[in-house]
Protein backbone atom coordinates (compact mmCIF):
# COMPACT_ATOMS: atom_id res chain seq x y z
CA UNK A 1 0.00 0.00 0.00
CA UNK A 2 1.32 3.45 -0.83
CA UNK A 3 2.24 6.02 1.79
CA UNK A 4 -0.71 8.14 0.66
CA UNK A 5 -3.22 5.43 1.53
CA UNK A 6 -1.49 4.65 4.82
CA UNK A 7 -2.03 8.30 5.72
CA UNK A 8 -5.70 7.92 4.77
CA UNK A 9 -6.13 5.09 7.27
CA UNK A 10 -4.35 6.97 10.05
CA UNK A 11 -6.76 9.89 9.75
CA UNK A 12 -9.90 7.83 9.06
CA UNK A 13 -12.80 8.58 11.35
CA UNK A 14 -14.82 5.31 11.75
CA UNK A 15 -18.03 7.32 12.04
CA UNK A 16 -17.33 9.51 9.01
CA UNK A 17 -16.15 7.83 5.81
CA UNK A 18 -16.26 10.99 3.71
CA UNK A 19 -13.26 11.99 1.65
CA UNK A 20 -13.20 15.33 3.49
CA UNK A 21 -12.40 13.61 6.81
CA UNK A 22 -9.87 11.25 5.23
CA UNK A 23 -7.95 14.16 3.66
CA UNK A 24 -8.13 16.21 6.84
CA UNK A 25 -4.34 16.15 7.29
CA UNK A 26 -3.89 17.94 3.93
CA UNK A 27 -5.90 20.99 4.88
CA UNK A 28 -3.01 22.49 6.82
CA UNK A 29 -0.63 22.09 3.86
CA UNK A 30 -2.40 23.46 0.81
CA UNK A 31 -5.72 24.37 -0.73
CA UNK A 32 -7.90 21.31 -1.27
CA UNK A 33 -8.55 22.30 -4.88
CA UNK A 34 -5.08 23.71 -5.63
CA UNK A 35 -3.91 21.02 -8.05
CA UNK A 36 -6.97 19.59 -9.78
CA UNK A 37 -4.94 17.23 -11.95
CA UNK A 38 -3.36 15.67 -8.90
CA UNK A 39 -6.69 15.56 -7.08
CA UNK A 40 -8.39 13.82 -10.00
CA UNK A 41 -5.88 10.97 -9.92
CA UNK A 42 -5.85 10.81 -6.12
CA UNK A 43 -9.63 10.69 -5.76
CA UNK A 44 -9.94 8.07 -8.50
CA UNK A 45 -7.39 5.84 -6.75
CA UNK A 46 -9.17 6.34 -3.46
CA UNK A 47 -12.55 5.43 -4.95
CA UNK A 48 -11.06 2.30 -6.51
CA UNK A 49 -9.84 1.19 -3.09
CA UNK A 50 -13.03 2.28 -1.37
CA UNK A 51 -15.10 0.00 -3.58
CA UNK A 52 -13.09 -2.99 -2.27
CA UNK A 53 -14.05 -2.41 1.37
CA UNK A 54 -16.92 -4.37 3.03
CA UNK A 55 -18.94 -1.19 3.58
CA UNK A 56 -17.80 0.71 0.51
CA UNK A 57 -21.26 2.00 -0.27
CA UNK A 58 -21.36 4.04 2.97
CA UNK A 59 -18.24 5.90 1.96
CA UNK A 60 -19.54 6.34 -1.58
CA UNK A 61 -22.81 7.80 -0.31
CA UNK A 62 -20.90 10.18 1.96
CA UNK A 63 -18.71 11.29 -0.94
CA UNK A 64 -21.74 12.12 -3.03
CA UNK A 65 -23.31 13.98 -0.15
CA UNK A 66 -20.19 16.16 0.29
CA UNK A 67 -20.22 16.95 -3.42
CA UNK A 68 -16.54 16.13 -3.86
CA UNK A 69 -17.30 13.68 -6.68
CA UNK A 70 -17.45 16.69 -8.95
CA UNK A 71 -13.66 16.88 -8.63
CA UNK A 72 -13.08 13.59 -10.45
CA UNK A 73 -13.45 12.94 -14.15
CA UNK A 74 -13.13 9.15 -13.76
CA UNK A 75 -15.58 7.58 -16.23
CA UNK A 76 -16.16 4.48 -14.11
CA UNK A 77 -17.18 6.54 -11.07
CA UNK A 78 -19.49 8.70 -13.17
CA UNK A 79 -21.15 5.64 -14.72
CA UNK A 80 -21.48 4.12 -11.28
CA UNK A 81 -23.72 6.95 -10.05
CA UNK A 82 -25.70 7.05 -13.27
CA UNK A 83 -26.48 3.36 -12.81
CA UNK A 84 -27.47 3.95 -9.19
CA UNK A 85 -29.93 6.68 -10.18
CA UNK A 86 -31.38 4.59 -13.03
CA UNK A 87 -31.83 1.58 -10.78
CA UNK A 88 -33.46 3.68 -8.08
CA UNK A 89 -35.92 4.92 -10.67
CA UNK A 90 -36.65 1.36 -11.81
CA UNK A 91 -37.10 0.29 -8.19
CA UNK A 92 -39.69 3.01 -7.64
CA UNK A 93 -41.55 1.83 -10.75
CA UNK A 94 -41.50 -1.80 -9.51
CA UNK A 95 -42.75 -0.77 -6.07
CA UNK A 96 -45.53 1.26 -7.63
CA UNK A 97 -46.58 -1.80 -9.66
CA UNK A 98 -46.59 -3.97 -6.54
CA UNK A 99 -48.69 -1.40 -4.67
CA UNK A 100 -51.12 -1.30 -7.58
CA UNK A 101 -51.44 -5.09 -7.49
CA UNK A 102 -52.03 -4.95 -3.74
CA UNK A 103 -54.68 -2.27 -4.20
CA UNK A 104 -56.33 -4.31 -6.94
CA UNK A 105 -56.45 -7.41 -4.75
CA UNK A 106 -57.79 -5.41 -1.81
CA UNK A 107 -60.57 -3.84 -3.87
CA UNK A 108 -61.48 -7.12 -5.54
CA UNK A 109 -62.14 -8.99 -2.31
CA UNK A 110 -65.24 -11.05 -2.65
CA UNK A 111 -67.59 -12.81 -0.28
CA UNK A 112 -65.49 -15.94 -0.77
CA UNK A 113 -63.07 -15.78 2.16
CA UNK A 114 -61.20 -18.83 0.95
CA UNK A 115 -60.44 -17.14 -2.38
CA UNK A 116 -59.36 -13.93 -0.65
CA UNK A 117 -56.99 -15.74 1.70
CA UNK A 118 -55.39 -17.65 -1.16
CA UNK A 119 -54.82 -14.43 -3.12
CA UNK A 120 -53.37 -12.76 -0.05
CA UNK A 121 -50.97 -15.67 0.50
CA UNK A 122 -49.84 -15.43 -3.13
CA UNK A 123 -49.29 -11.68 -2.86
CA UNK A 124 -47.25 -12.06 0.33
CA UNK A 125 -45.10 -14.67 -1.37
CA UNK A 126 -44.49 -12.35 -4.35
CA UNK A 127 -43.56 -9.48 -2.06
CA UNK A 128 -41.17 -11.64 -0.04
CA UNK A 129 -39.47 -13.00 -3.14
CA UNK A 130 -39.08 -9.45 -4.52
CA UNK A 131 -37.49 -8.17 -1.33
CA UNK A 132 -35.29 -11.24 -0.87
CA UNK A 133 -34.00 -11.24 -4.45
CA UNK A 134 -31.68 -8.29 -4.00
CA UNK A 135 -30.21 -9.46 -0.70
CA UNK A 136 -29.53 -12.97 -2.03
CA UNK A 137 -27.70 -11.57 -5.07
CA UNK A 138 -25.68 -9.30 -2.83
CA UNK A 139 -24.62 -12.26 -0.66
CA UNK A 140 -23.48 -14.22 -3.70
CA UNK A 141 -21.47 -11.27 -5.04
CA UNK A 142 -19.98 -10.54 -1.64
CA UNK A 143 -18.78 -14.15 -1.31
CA UNK A 144 -17.19 -13.87 -4.77
CA UNK A 145 -15.19 -10.75 -3.93
CA UNK A 146 -11.45 -11.39 -3.88
CA UNK A 147 -9.10 -9.61 -1.42
CA UNK A 148 -6.84 -6.89 -2.83
CA UNK A 149 -3.29 -6.60 -1.50
CA UNK A 150 -1.99 -3.67 -3.59
CA UNK A 151 -4.19 -0.61 -3.65
CA UNK A 152 -2.04 1.22 -6.17
CA UNK A 153 -2.32 -1.45 -8.87
CA UNK A 154 -5.70 -2.90 -7.96
CA UNK A 155 -8.85 -2.76 -10.00
CA UNK A 156 -12.44 -3.48 -9.11
CA UNK A 157 -12.63 -7.30 -9.06
CA UNK A 158 -16.33 -8.12 -8.79
CA UNK A 159 -17.60 -9.99 -11.80
CA UNK A 160 -20.70 -7.83 -11.98
CA UNK A 161 -20.24 -4.54 -10.08
CA UNK A 162 -23.36 -3.00 -11.53
CA UNK A 163 -25.47 -5.80 -10.08
CA UNK A 164 -23.96 -5.21 -6.64
CA UNK A 165 -24.63 -1.49 -6.95
CA UNK A 166 -28.21 -2.27 -7.84
CA UNK A 167 -28.59 -4.60 -4.88
CA UNK A 168 -27.13 -2.04 -2.48
CA UNK A 169 -29.39 0.70 -3.80
CA UNK A 170 -32.37 -1.63 -3.48
CA UNK A 171 -31.45 -2.49 0.11
CA UNK A 172 -30.94 1.16 1.01
CA UNK A 173 -34.24 2.19 -0.57
CA UNK A 174 -36.19 -0.64 1.03
CA UNK A 175 -34.83 0.15 4.50
CA UNK A 176 -35.81 3.82 4.17
CA UNK A 177 -39.28 3.41 2.69
CA UNK A 178 -40.47 0.17 4.27
CA UNK A 179 -38.53 0.28 7.57
CA UNK A 180 -37.76 -3.40 7.20
CA UNK A 181 -36.81 -5.35 10.29
CA UNK A 182 -33.44 -7.06 10.51
CA UNK A 183 -33.81 -10.76 9.71
CA UNK A 184 -33.40 -12.93 12.79
CA UNK A 185 -33.28 -16.73 13.14
CA UNK A 186 -36.87 -16.77 14.37
CA UNK A 187 -37.95 -15.05 11.14
CA UNK A 188 -36.24 -17.69 9.03
CA UNK A 189 -36.90 -20.96 10.88
CA UNK A 190 -40.38 -22.25 10.20
CA UNK A 191 -42.32 -25.48 10.31
CA UNK A 192 -43.51 -27.18 7.14
CA UNK A 193 -46.60 -24.92 7.03
CA UNK A 194 -44.48 -21.77 7.08
CA UNK A 195 -45.25 -20.85 10.69
CA UNK A 196 -42.38 -19.48 12.78
CA UNK A 197 -41.15 -21.93 15.40
CA UNK A 198 -38.97 -21.56 18.45
CA UNK A 199 -36.25 -23.98 19.39
CA UNK A 200 -32.86 -24.18 21.03
CA UNK A 201 -30.07 -21.71 20.33
CA UNK A 202 -27.74 -24.48 19.17
CA UNK A 203 -30.32 -25.57 16.58
CA UNK A 204 -30.64 -21.99 15.34
CA UNK A 205 -26.87 -21.71 15.05
CA UNK A 206 -26.59 -24.93 13.03
CA UNK A 207 -29.50 -23.95 10.79
CA UNK A 208 -27.89 -20.62 9.92
CA UNK A 209 -24.53 -22.29 9.23
CA UNK A 210 -26.25 -24.75 6.90
CA UNK A 211 -28.22 -22.08 5.04
CA UNK A 212 -25.14 -19.93 4.61
CA UNK A 213 -23.27 -22.73 2.83
CA UNK A 214 -26.33 -24.40 1.26
CA UNK A 215 -28.90 -21.67 0.50
CA UNK A 216 -30.92 -24.01 -1.74
CA UNK A 217 -30.52 -27.14 0.42
CA UNK A 218 -33.44 -28.77 2.20
CA UNK A 219 -31.89 -31.63 4.22
CA UNK A 220 -29.49 -31.11 7.13
CA UNK A 221 -27.56 -34.33 7.77
CA UNK A 222 -26.77 -34.59 11.49
CA UNK A 223 -25.30 -38.08 11.35
CA UNK A 224 -21.93 -38.17 13.08
CA UNK A 225 -20.07 -39.28 9.95
CA UNK A 226 -21.75 -36.82 7.58
CA UNK A 227 -19.62 -34.22 5.81
CA UNK A 228 -21.75 -31.37 7.16
CA UNK A 229 -21.43 -32.49 10.79
CA UNK A 230 -17.67 -33.02 10.50
CA UNK A 231 -17.01 -29.40 9.48
CA UNK A 232 -19.10 -27.85 12.28
CA UNK A 233 -17.18 -26.05 15.03
CA UNK A 234 -16.32 -28.31 17.96
CA UNK A 235 -18.41 -26.32 20.42
CA UNK A 236 -21.41 -26.55 18.08
CA UNK A 237 -21.03 -30.32 17.78
CA UNK A 238 -20.85 -30.72 21.54
CA UNK A 239 -23.93 -28.54 22.04
CA UNK A 240 -25.96 -30.55 19.54
CA UNK A 241 -24.87 -33.92 20.97
CA UNK A 242 -25.70 -32.80 24.50
CA UNK A 243 -29.22 -31.84 23.44
CA UNK A 244 -29.68 -35.16 21.63
CA UNK A 245 -28.46 -37.05 24.69
CA UNK A 246 -31.04 -35.27 26.82
CA UNK A 247 -33.73 -36.25 24.36
CA UNK A 248 -32.68 -39.83 23.53
CA UNK A 249 -30.81 -41.23 26.52
CA UNK A 250 -33.49 -40.06 28.94
CA UNK A 251 -35.88 -42.53 27.30
CA UNK A 252 -34.08 -45.43 29.02
CA UNK A 253 -34.38 -45.93 32.76
CA UNK A 254 -31.48 -47.14 34.88
CA UNK A 255 -33.54 -50.20 35.82
CA UNK A 256 -33.74 -51.27 32.18
CA UNK A 257 -30.00 -50.80 31.68
CA UNK A 258 -29.11 -52.71 34.85
CA UNK A 259 -31.46 -55.54 33.89
CA UNK A 260 -29.83 -55.95 30.46
CA UNK A 261 -26.29 -55.77 31.87
CA UNK A 262 -27.05 -58.40 34.47
CA UNK A 263 -28.79 -60.76 32.04
CA UNK A 264 -26.15 -60.63 29.29
CA UNK A 265 -23.13 -60.83 31.61
CA UNK A 266 -23.55 -64.59 31.94
CA UNK A 267 -21.28 -67.09 30.21
CA UNK A 268 -23.47 -70.02 29.21
CA UNK A 269 -23.72 -72.74 26.59
CA UNK A 270 -26.43 -72.73 23.94
CA UNK A 271 -28.63 -75.10 25.96
CA UNK A 272 -28.18 -73.06 29.13
CA UNK A 273 -29.11 -69.90 27.24
CA UNK A 274 -32.35 -71.51 26.06
CA UNK A 275 -33.20 -72.36 29.67
CA UNK A 276 -32.49 -68.77 30.74
CA UNK A 277 -34.74 -67.45 27.99
CA UNK A 278 -37.56 -69.82 28.94
CA UNK A 279 -37.37 -68.75 32.59
CA UNK A 280 -36.98 -65.03 31.87
CA UNK A 281 -39.57 -62.83 33.60
CA UNK A 282 -39.88 -59.13 34.15
CA UNK A 283 -38.50 -58.04 37.53
CA UNK A 284 -41.03 -55.17 37.52
CA UNK A 285 -44.61 -56.37 37.15
CA UNK A 286 -45.98 -52.82 36.87
CA UNK A 287 -43.38 -51.58 34.36
CA UNK A 288 -44.85 -51.81 30.85
CA UNK A 289 -41.52 -51.14 29.14
CA UNK A 290 -39.74 -53.84 31.13
CA UNK A 291 -42.49 -56.34 30.38
CA UNK A 292 -42.37 -55.51 26.67
CA UNK A 293 -38.56 -55.81 26.64
CA UNK A 294 -38.74 -59.30 28.15
CA UNK A 295 -41.23 -60.33 25.46
CA UNK A 296 -38.90 -59.02 22.74
CA UNK A 297 -35.89 -60.88 24.14
CA UNK A 298 -37.81 -64.14 24.47
CA UNK A 299 -38.94 -63.87 20.86
CA UNK A 300 -35.71 -62.73 19.17
CA UNK A 301 -32.72 -64.02 21.16
CA UNK A 302 -33.19 -67.77 20.38
CA UNK A 303 -32.45 -67.18 16.68
CA UNK A 304 -29.10 -65.58 17.57
CA UNK A 305 -28.21 -68.41 19.98
CA UNK A 306 -28.93 -70.94 17.25
CA UNK A 307 -26.64 -69.09 14.81
CA UNK A 308 -23.85 -68.92 17.41
CA UNK A 309 -24.16 -72.65 18.06
CA UNK A 310 -23.58 -73.42 14.37
CA UNK A 311 -19.99 -72.17 14.72
CA UNK A 312 -18.34 -72.59 11.27
CA UNK A 313 -21.75 -72.50 9.60
CA UNK A 314 -22.84 -69.41 11.51
CA UNK A 315 -24.74 -67.28 8.93
CA UNK A 316 -23.58 -64.09 10.66
CA UNK A 317 -19.98 -65.00 9.79
CA UNK A 318 -20.71 -66.45 6.35
CA UNK A 319 -19.87 -64.02 3.54
CA UNK A 320 -22.19 -65.90 1.17
CA UNK A 321 -25.31 -65.29 3.30
CA UNK A 322 -28.00 -63.66 1.16
CA UNK A 323 -29.54 -60.31 2.04
CA UNK A 324 -33.06 -61.64 2.52
CA UNK A 325 -32.00 -64.53 4.73
CA UNK A 326 -29.87 -62.26 6.92
CA UNK A 327 -32.45 -59.49 7.36
CA UNK A 328 -35.42 -61.82 7.82
CA UNK A 329 -33.64 -63.85 10.49
CA UNK A 330 -31.85 -61.24 12.61
CA UNK A 331 -32.96 -57.67 11.82
CA UNK A 332 -36.64 -57.59 10.87
CA UNK A 333 -37.87 -59.84 13.73
CA UNK A 334 -36.28 -57.47 16.27
CA UNK A 335 -37.91 -54.43 14.67
CA UNK A 336 -41.23 -56.25 14.42
CA UNK A 337 -41.22 -57.21 18.11
CA UNK A 338 -40.10 -53.83 19.44
CA UNK A 339 -42.49 -51.82 17.27
CA UNK A 340 -45.49 -53.98 18.15
CA UNK A 341 -44.91 -54.29 21.91
CA UNK A 342 -43.46 -50.80 22.50
CA UNK A 343 -44.65 -48.42 19.76
CA UNK A 344 -48.04 -49.88 18.80
CA UNK A 345 -46.86 -49.98 15.16
CA UNK A 346 -47.40 -52.78 12.64
CA UNK A 347 -44.15 -53.72 10.89
CA UNK A 348 -44.00 -55.51 7.55
CA UNK A 349 -40.97 -56.82 5.70
CA UNK A 350 -39.86 -58.77 2.60
CA UNK A 351 -39.90 -56.14 -0.21
CA UNK A 352 -42.81 -53.88 0.73
CA UNK A 353 -44.44 -51.56 -1.84
CA UNK A 354 -46.57 -48.51 -1.10
CA UNK A 355 -48.03 -45.54 -2.92
CA UNK A 356 -45.96 -43.32 -0.63
CA UNK A 357 -42.67 -44.72 -1.86
CA UNK A 358 -40.69 -42.59 -4.30
CA UNK A 359 -40.79 -43.97 -7.85
CA UNK A 360 -42.42 -47.16 -6.55
CA UNK A 361 -39.20 -48.19 -4.82
CA UNK A 362 -39.57 -51.29 -2.70
CA UNK A 363 -38.60 -51.10 0.96
CA UNK A 364 -37.03 -54.00 2.83
CA UNK A 365 -39.25 -53.05 5.77
CA UNK A 366 -42.03 -50.58 6.55
CA UNK A 367 -43.94 -49.67 9.72
CA UNK A 368 -47.50 -48.36 9.88
CA UNK A 369 -49.68 -46.87 12.58
CA UNK A 370 -52.63 -49.10 13.43
CA UNK A 371 -55.22 -46.36 13.93
CA UNK A 372 -57.70 -45.23 11.29
CA UNK A 373 -55.09 -43.17 9.42
CA UNK A 374 -52.56 -46.01 9.05
CA UNK A 375 -49.79 -43.53 8.30
CA UNK A 376 -46.44 -45.01 7.38
CA UNK A 377 -43.85 -43.88 9.91
CA UNK A 378 -40.93 -46.23 9.17
CA UNK A 379 -38.81 -47.06 6.15
CA UNK A 380 -36.02 -49.67 6.32
CA UNK A 381 -33.29 -50.71 3.90
CA UNK A 382 -30.68 -53.39 4.54
CA UNK A 383 -27.90 -55.45 3.04
CA UNK A 384 -26.20 -58.81 3.42
CA UNK A 385 -23.35 -59.26 5.97
CA UNK A 386 -20.71 -58.50 3.31
CA UNK A 387 -21.37 -56.08 0.45
CA UNK A 388 -19.92 -53.09 -1.43
CA UNK A 389 -19.68 -49.62 0.12
CA UNK A 390 -21.75 -48.13 -2.71
CA UNK A 391 -24.75 -50.07 -1.40
CA UNK A 392 -24.72 -48.01 1.81
CA UNK A 393 -24.67 -44.69 -0.06
CA UNK A 394 -27.45 -45.72 -2.45
CA UNK A 395 -29.64 -47.04 0.37
CA UNK A 396 -29.21 -43.87 2.41
CA UNK A 397 -30.34 -41.70 -0.51
CA UNK A 398 -33.30 -44.00 -1.05
CA UNK A 399 -34.28 -43.84 2.62
CA UNK A 400 -34.03 -40.04 2.96
CA UNK A 401 -35.99 -39.42 -0.25
CA UNK A 402 -38.79 -41.68 0.91
CA UNK A 403 -38.83 -40.28 4.44
CA UNK A 404 -39.23 -36.74 3.10
CA UNK A 405 -42.08 -37.94 0.91
CA UNK A 406 -43.74 -39.78 3.81
CA UNK A 407 -43.49 -36.70 6.03
CA UNK A 408 -45.11 -34.51 3.38
CA UNK A 409 -47.88 -37.05 2.76
CA UNK A 410 -48.75 -37.15 6.46
CA UNK A 411 -49.01 -33.35 6.60
CA UNK A 412 -51.09 -33.22 3.43
CA UNK A 413 -53.51 -35.98 4.45
CA UNK A 414 -53.93 -34.62 7.98
CA UNK A 415 -54.84 -31.13 6.79
CA UNK A 416 -57.13 -32.41 4.02
CA UNK A 417 -59.08 -34.33 6.67
CA UNK A 418 -59.18 -31.25 8.91
CA UNK A 419 -57.29 -32.91 11.73
CA UNK A 420 -54.79 -31.47 14.16
CA UNK A 421 -51.17 -32.02 13.28
CA UNK A 422 -49.38 -33.74 16.18
CA UNK A 423 -47.07 -31.63 18.30
CA UNK A 424 -44.34 -34.22 17.68
CA UNK A 425 -44.03 -35.33 14.06
CA UNK A 426 -41.10 -37.49 12.97
CA UNK A 427 -40.68 -40.25 10.41
CA UNK A 428 -38.11 -42.97 11.04
CA UNK A 429 -35.55 -44.87 9.04
CA UNK A 430 -33.05 -47.67 9.45
CA UNK A 431 -30.01 -48.47 7.37
CA UNK A 432 -28.79 -52.00 8.10
CA UNK A 433 -25.47 -52.18 6.35
CA UNK A 434 -23.46 -55.38 6.75
CA UNK A 435 -23.64 -56.16 10.49
CA UNK A 436 -24.41 -52.61 11.65
CA UNK A 437 -27.79 -50.98 12.13
CA UNK A 438 -28.12 -47.19 11.96
CA UNK A 439 -31.37 -45.80 13.34
CA UNK A 440 -32.46 -42.21 12.69
CA UNK A 441 -35.46 -39.95 12.19
CA UNK A 442 -36.40 -36.94 10.08
CA UNK A 443 -38.21 -33.86 11.37
CA UNK A 444 -38.76 -30.40 9.87
CA UNK A 445 -37.63 -27.04 11.25
CA UNK A 446 -36.89 -24.68 8.39
CA UNK A 447 -35.50 -27.69 6.52
CA UNK A 448 -35.67 -31.45 6.84
CA UNK A 449 -33.24 -32.69 9.49
CA UNK A 450 -31.76 -36.19 9.54
CA UNK A 451 -31.03 -36.99 13.21
CA UNK A 452 -29.25 -40.13 14.35
CA UNK A 453 -30.89 -41.94 17.27
CA UNK A 454 -28.16 -44.55 17.71
CA UNK A 455 -26.17 -47.18 15.89
CA UNK A 456 -24.79 -50.55 16.94
CA UNK A 457 -23.24 -53.76 15.69
CA UNK A 458 -25.13 -57.04 15.58
CA UNK A 459 -23.42 -59.60 17.88
CA UNK A 460 -21.89 -62.48 15.88
CA UNK A 461 -20.91 -65.20 18.37
CA UNK A 462 -20.92 -66.21 22.04
CA UNK A 463 -17.92 -64.00 22.84
CA UNK A 464 -20.00 -60.96 21.86
CA UNK A 465 -23.02 -61.82 24.04
CA UNK A 466 -22.40 -58.75 26.30
CA UNK A 467 -22.86 -56.54 23.21
CA UNK A 468 -26.57 -57.41 23.24
CA UNK A 469 -26.89 -54.71 25.91
CA UNK A 470 -26.07 -52.07 23.28
CA UNK A 471 -28.07 -53.84 20.58
CA UNK A 472 -31.34 -54.03 22.53
CA UNK A 473 -30.93 -50.58 24.05
CA UNK A 474 -30.35 -49.08 20.60
CA UNK A 475 -33.55 -50.48 19.11
CA UNK A 476 -35.50 -49.80 22.33
CA UNK A 477 -34.64 -46.07 22.22
CA UNK A 478 -35.77 -45.92 18.60
CA UNK A 479 -39.04 -47.69 19.44
CA UNK A 480 -39.71 -45.40 22.42
CA UNK A 481 -39.21 -42.33 20.25
CA UNK A 482 -41.66 -43.78 17.72
CA UNK A 483 -44.11 -44.35 20.57
CA UNK A 484 -43.89 -40.64 21.44
CA UNK A 485 -45.01 -39.83 17.89
CA UNK A 486 -47.94 -42.28 17.90
CA UNK A 487 -49.07 -40.90 21.26
CA UNK A 488 -48.79 -37.38 19.88
CA UNK A 489 -51.17 -38.38 17.08
CA UNK A 490 -53.60 -39.74 19.67
CA UNK A 491 -53.42 -36.52 21.68
CA UNK A 492 -54.02 -34.44 18.56
CA UNK A 493 -57.02 -36.57 17.63
CA UNK A 494 -58.57 -36.20 21.08
CA UNK A 495 -58.02 -32.43 21.03
CA UNK A 496 -61.50 -31.19 20.07
CA UNK A 497 -61.89 -33.91 17.46
CA UNK A 498 -61.87 -31.84 14.27
CA UNK A 499 -59.77 -28.77 13.74
CA UNK A 500 -60.92 -25.36 12.60
CA UNK A 501 -58.02 -25.16 10.15
CA UNK A 502 -59.38 -23.19 7.20
CA UNK A 503 -56.16 -21.20 6.86
CA UNK A 504 -54.06 -24.37 6.79
CA UNK A 505 -56.35 -25.92 4.21
CA UNK A 506 -56.06 -22.85 2.03
CA UNK A 507 -52.31 -22.95 2.39
CA UNK A 508 -52.21 -26.63 1.42
CA UNK A 509 -51.58 -26.07 -2.29
CA UNK A 510 -48.54 -23.99 -1.42
CA UNK A 511 -47.33 -26.64 1.02
CA UNK A 512 -47.60 -29.39 -1.59
CA UNK A 513 -45.41 -27.42 -3.99
CA UNK A 514 -42.98 -26.50 -1.26
CA UNK A 515 -42.33 -30.01 0.10
CA UNK A 516 -42.25 -31.45 -3.45
CA UNK A 517 -44.56 -34.39 -2.86
CA UNK A 518 -43.83 -37.00 -5.50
Amino acid sequence: MSVQFEDFEKHLDPDDLSLISILYFRRNKDNFTYNKGCEHALISKFLTRLLQLPEWYKGALALKKDGVLQQTQNEEVTNFWLDIENNNAQLQIDQAQIRSVFTLVTRSKSNNKAHDLIEEQKLNAILKRTLDHGSENYKKIKRARRPVNNAEDSTYTDENPLQENEDEATTEKSSQENDEKKITPNDIITDILGDTVEYLDISKEIFLIYKKDNPDGNLIDFRLNSLFFKVLPKSTKIGYLEEMDKKIESLLSKKVHDFLVQFFSKKLTAKEWYNEIDNLRSPELDDDIMIALVRVIRRTLPQFIKAFALEDQNPLLNITTLEGAHLNSFVHPCFDAFLWHISNVHYEYREITSKRHVNRNRADGAGYMIDANKFQLIYVEGSRPVTKKDKEIDDLKKITNNLENMFAEIVKDTIKNRRHLPSTLYVFGDLSFCLRIQLFYIDYYGAYRLNEVDNTNIPRNFSEIPDFVYFYECVLKWALLIRDVTQSFENARSNNGRQDCHSQMLFLNWVIDFVDVK
